[in-house]
């Protein structure tokens, strides 16, 4: 969310072009696949809430980039931050229950921030045994990650949604029993972490350990 918000803003300064930014990856990246996996951060899951919003988009998006062969498997990337269910197991519930294939749909559990979406995603891809790996956002957190990336993961790809047709990803997904992404005795990450210490994390360039490819 801090990602979002301080991408946003430098979109409405006029300090970036988002939009610019994001045909520039789709030209760069795009015909580099098909991808071995593409990484898809997570965002909160609201049972109560199911509306057409940023959540559906990147699962959808995820499903296009699947069913198109541009990506042969898909990692969503969350642990439970905004609320009590894990993200990254209950946008994987999603995707089964709109015909992703089990086997091409994993869950990365531990990430808390955006560019620990990277960090642990790209880990458990080269678990799997994924050596060509993309990113798969909205332009907004593709912008945000772009740095990173490049410092850490050169070789990772970008496949951000074109951002003139947001609107057409915030589509309906199926309902899922999502208990089993549910955490009892669940702490948000905004009580459980300062705003400084959450920027701190957001803004942190070099996670340990990184390989690099």
């Amino acid at each position: 969310m801090i990602a979002f918000l301080i991408a946003a803003a430098l979109l409405m300064t006029g300090s970036c072009n988002v939009r610019k930014i994001a045909q520039r990856m789709t030209n760069q990246y795009m015909p580099m696949a098909p991808y071995d996996v593409v990484i898809v951060p997570g965002i909160a899951y609201d049972t109560a809430r199911q509306l057409t919003s940023g959540f559906n988009a990147r699962i959808i998006w995820a499903k296009k980039l699947y069913d198109q062969g541009i990506t042969k498997n898909i990692i969503f990337s969350g642990s439970a931050c905004y609320s009590p269910y894990v993200e990254g197991q209950a946008m994987k519930l999603i995707a089964e229950a709109m015909g992703v294939p089990a086997e091409h749909v994993f869950a990365e559990t531990k990430a808390e921030h955006g560019k620990e979406n990277v960090y642990y995603g790209y880990l458990l891809a080269q678990k799997l045994g994924f050596k060509k790996v993309a990113l798969a956002a909205d332009p907004y957190q593709a912008f945000f990650l772009e740095g990173f990336i490049e410092t850490n993961l050169p070789d990772m790809g970008i496949l951000p949604m074109a951002v003139d047709s947001l609107k057409k990803w915030y589509l309906p997904v199926p309902a899922i029993d999502a208990s089993p992404a549910f955490v009892k005795d669940f702490i948000p990450l905004n009580k459980r972490e300062s705003f400084a210490t959450r920027v701190k994390h957001t803004n942190h360039n070099n996670l340990p350990d990184l390989p690099k490819e």
